[in-house]
């Protein structure tokens, strides 16, 4: 398994998004972003203060985030490593995870804007704009692994749909 790509500089992992190996790639990019997004609605929220539960959710998507990133990197190097059906259904699966944990940072930071002080509310709006943009990209990237097989992987078809559904009923989410 790689090293995770938590444990890199961030220069780094810009550097190897650059580099011509398979991965990372798109998802880990979105995912290190929506981390970046639920990590500045925690801040927002931990300053206003008075929503310990909210934070904590909020956390625990964090390392869904960052455990889902990690995982795609290494599903992606496996499948390109064998290609068999195992390694391509855990190609399918992995990006579908950073998605789910998008999303439910995506509604938690719904849950905490109605919170957070004024004064920090640019910081949580920022927070919705990141994890918004890295749920589109995250709907893409799977979309664009799905084209040409939707009926190999109908639940992975109907799960990116779901996704999305939930993404919308945000309010904060659009094509």
């Amino acid at each position: 398994m790689p090293r995770s790509i938590w444990s890199e500089s961030l220069s780094s992992f810009s550097d190897a998004l650059a580099a011509t190996r398979p991965a990372p790639a798109g998802i880990a990019a979105a995912a290190v972003a929506a981390e970046l997004g639920i990590s500045l609605m925690i801040k927002a929220i931990s300053i206003t203060g008075g929503h310990d539960e909210l934070v904590d959710a909020a956390r625990q998507e964090a390392a869904h985030l960052r455990g889902a990133a990690d995982d795609d990197v290494s599903a992606v190097l496996e499948f390109m490593r064998c290609r068999d059906a195992a390694a391509r259904q855990q190609a399918i699966e992995a990006p579908l995870r950073s998605a789910r944990a998008a999303v439910a940072s995506l509604e938690l930071c719904v849950r905490a804007s109605a919170a957070v002080k004024p004064s920090l509310a640019v910081d949580q709006l920022a927070a919705e704009a990141l994890i918004a943009g890295a749920l589109r990209a995250m709907l893409l990237c799977i979309n664009a692994n799905l084209k040409g097989r939707e009926t190999e992987y109908p639940e992975a078809l109907a799960a990116s749909q779901s996704i999305e559904d939930r993404a919308r009923a945000t309010g904060v989410y659009s094509r």
